[in-house]
């Protein structure tokens, strides 16, 4: 009775291990998040160049523009877009991302920025990289 308690209890600790390491070792789902956080209403334009890319904002249409119209801090505030699992420190990731689009265009109540060409768009997103495991591109209007 003994031997089959501690093989019980061996079994049950190996499966919670297993368990754990599964989900410990799972890459992060690649997110890109843009919040205002302003007290106005705010757009974010992003133009995608022509083409077949990885990295889909929305289904495939005729327009190769992406609006996004976000409501005041503590509203309709963020919009979140998931691509699948895997970090932006991979550099063949972020090259993927930057080749999709031409232009991203921020207007809040105050300004209005544009970032256009690899160079530019480049900065703009890498100095956005956060998360634990780089998971994440925090696009922050303020």
């Amino acid at each position: 009775m003994k031997i089959f308690t501690n093989r019980l209890a061996l079994t049950r600790s190996l499966g919670l291990f297993l368990l754990l390491l599964v989900f410990v070792s799972c890459d992060p789902a690649q997110t890109l998040l843009i919040s205002n956080e302003t007290d106005a209403d705010a757009r974010v334009m992003v133009v995608f160049n022509k083409g077949e890319h990885r990295y889909k904002f929305v289904e495939p249409n005729a327009s190769d523009t992406l609006i996004i119209d976000l409501e005041p801090k503590g509203q309709n505030s963020e919009e979140a877009f998931q691509f699948g699992i895997g970090t932006w420190k991979i550099q063949s990731s972020l090259d993927s991302l930057i080749a999709a689009v031409d232009l991203i265009e921020i207007k809040t109540s105050t300004s209005t920025e544009t970032y256009q060409g690899e160079k530019q768009l480049r900065a703009f997103i890498k100095k956005r990289i956060a998360g634990s495991q780089k998971q994440l591109i925090d696009i922050k209007l303020k």
